[in-house]
């Protein structure tokens, strides 16, 4: 059921806005929101997750994505038993939901496309249904974009030009 990559990864949405879960404003607090933001070039840190027994973990704060009510915040892990309301599992057909309810899946509310819309629980669609479908993009998939596009800005200095002007000394 959990097919989460090895180390930092983003969760990009489905909806042709591919925006990305983020934490609201970078926060470091508990009960910080988590919201849809477009993903950033640079400074992406609160951008990133990773999958650690079951918690979603957020690099920039360290804190893992835990539900409140049907928001979902950034809380401390829990190391008890009957912590599922912190513990995801992702499926490949892009469904993201909590252990304790595979019913209630990750959603953009309202199938916003504003940056900063929330995230939040909503019953699963099957139908209609782009709004709860999310792909984990691993970070490597990013540095090495980056790479690549650096040495194509480096190819282009590789061009000379040579003035035909002849010069008096």
């Amino acid at each position: 059921m959990s097919h989460f990559p090895t180390g930092w990864f983003f969760v990009q949405s489905r909806c042709s806005h591919k925006m990305v879960l983020d934490v609201e404003w970078d926060s470091l607090k508990t009960a910080a929101r988590i919201v849809v933001w477009p993903r950033k070039d640079k400074a992406y840190n609160n951008q990133l997750w990773s999958y650690d027994n079951g918690h979603l973990i957020n690099k920039n704060s360290g804190l893992g994505a835990a539900l409140n009510d049907r928001q979902v915040i950034q809380q401390r892990r829990k190391v008890i038993d009957g912590s599922d309301d912190q513990k995801w599992f992702y499926r490949e057909d892009g469904y993201l939901y909590p252990q304790s309810d595979p019913n209630l899946v990750l959603d953009i509310r309202g199938n916003s496309e504003k940056p900063g819309a929330q995230v939040l629980l909503y019953n699963r669609k099957y139908d209609d249904n782009l709004n709860q479908l999310w792909d984990l993009i691993p970070e490597s998939n990013t540095l090495l974009s980056q790479i690549e596009l650096s040495n194509e800005d480096d190819d282009d200095d590789d061009e000379y030009s040579f003035s035909n002007a002849s010069y008096e000394l």
